[in-house]
C-alpha cells in the first residue's frame, strides 16, 4: 500500500480556503481506523478529526460526495448534519461504535476581487460573534465568551437531538476548528452538565472560550487543543479579560519557522502586485492570490489536517495499524 506524506499547502487563497477539491479526505482511514476507546493522545484520532474539521466547511453536496467516496462507508459510518444540510453548523459521522460530532468554523466567501474584504478568513457574522468579549455565566460553572455562548445556543437543540440517539455502545467524540473549536468546547460543557460522558475532544486553532473556573469543570480525559505555528486565533479573547485555554496543548508546525516581518512585508507586496495584475487583465478569479500573512495563513484548516497526517506517519501508531475486523 502506497502511503505517503501530504504536500505542504500552497499559501494562496485557493490553496488555503476550505474545502479543498481533490484533497484526500480520510484516505487510508481503513488502514488507520478511528481509536474509539482512546484515553491517552492518539495520533490517528488527531488526524481523523482534523480531516473532519476541514471537510465540514464544504457545502452539503461536496461533503456528501466526499464522504461517500472515502473508505468510511465501508466501515459502517453514516453522515448526518448538525442542523439542516443547507445551513449546517456541523456534521455527525457515526457507526455502531463511534459517534463523532464536528462543529463548523467560519465558512468563507472569497470568490472574486470584490470579496477582498473577506480575505482575512473571517466572515462578518462570525467576526461579530468572536468580538463579543463580555463574559457570561456558564451552566457548568464559571464564565464563557458571550458571543460563543449565543452561537452555541443556536445549535444546542440540534445537538440534544443527536445525543439522544447515541447508543450505549457508541463512544462520543467532539471536535472543531476555529469557531467550531469554541462550539465543540461548549458542547462538551453542555454534555457534562447533562451527565453525558464524552470520550474525547480535539480542537484546532481554537480561541479561548471561558475563564479558569469554567475550564476546571470541563472533563479532562482526552482533551487536546492543537495550535499551528503562529496561528493568531488561539491568542483571543485576551487573557487580561480573564479567559484561559482548555485542553492540553499540542503544538504543530512545519520545518521552516516563520519570519514574521518578512511575511508581513512580502505578503502584502505580493498580494498588492497580484491584485493589480488581476485588475489589469480583467481576471476576477482570486484563487491564485498569495496569502502569506503568517497568523492568518497558519490558521487554515488544511494545515492542521495535512501536518497531523504527516505526524501520524512518524509515530508508532503508523507501524502498528489496527485493521478493522
Amino acid at each position: 500500500m502506497n502511503i505517503h506524506p501530504r504536500p505542504i499547502p500552497q499559501e494562496t487563497v485557493e490553496g488555503l480556503r476550505p474545502p479543498l477539491p481533490g484533497y484526500p479526505y480520510f484516505a487510508h482511514s481503513d488502514y488507520f481506523p478511528f481509536r474509539r476507546d482512546a484515553t491517552a493522545y492518539s495520533a490517528v484520532n488527531a488526524w481523523w478529526l482534523a480531516d473532519a474539521s476541514f471537510l465540514v466547511y464544504g457545502k452539503s453536496d461536496f461533503v456528501s460526495q466526499t464522504f461517500h467516496d472515502s473508505p468510511l462507508t465501508k466501515q459502517g459510518y453514516q453522515l448526518e448534519w448538525l442542523g439542516t444540510a443547507d445551513e449546517n453548523r456541523g456534521i455527525v459521522i457515526a457507526n455502531e461504535s463511534v459517534m463523532s460530532i464536528v462543529f463548523r468554523g467560519t465558512r468563507l466567501q472569497t470568490h472574486n476581487v470584490f470579496d477582498l474584504a473577506e480575505i482575512t478568513l473571517i466572515d462578518q457574522n462570525d467576526f461579530w460573534t468572536d468580538s463579543q468579549f463580555v463574559p457570561a455565566a456558564s451552566r457548568l460553572g464559571g464564565c464563557v465568551h458571550e458571543g460563543f455562548r449565543e452561537a452555541f445556543s443556536d445549535v444546542s437543540d440540534w445537538l440534544d437531538e443527536i445525543i439522544q440517539r447515541k447508543t450505549a455502545d457508541q463512544t462520543l467524540w467532539i471536535a472543531g476548528h476555529s469557531l467550531g473549536g469554541a462550539l465543540a468546547t461548549l458542547a462538551v460543557a453542555h454534555c457534562a452538565a447533562m451527565g453525558v460522558p464524552v470520550q474525547g475532544i480535539y480542537t484546532y486553532g481554537c480561541p479561548r472560550v471561558g475563564d479558569a473556573e469554567f475550564v476546571a469543570r470541563l472533563p479532562r480525559q482526552s482533551h487536546y487543543r492543537f495550535v499551528h505555528r503562529d496561528d493568531w486565533v488561539p491568542t483571543v479573547p485576551p487573557e487580561i479579560l480573564g479567559y484561559t485555554h482548555a485542553g492540553a496543548l499540542r503544538a504543530i508546525g512545519t520545518a521552516t519557522p516563520r519570519k514574521f516581518w518578512d511575511d508581513v512585508t512580502k505578503g502584502i507586496d505580493e498580494l498588492s502586485a497580484s491584485v493589480k495584475s488581476i485588475v489589469r487583465e480583467m481576471r476576477w478569479d482570486m484563487g491564485d492570490l498569495p496569502f502569506k500573512i503568517s497568523g492568518l495563513a497558519d490558521h487554515a484548516a488544511v494545515y492542521y489536517a495535512t501536518l497531523l497526517w504527516n505526524e501520524l506517519l512518524e509515530t508508532p501508531e503508523a507501524t502498528t495499524p489496527r485493521l478493522p475486523s
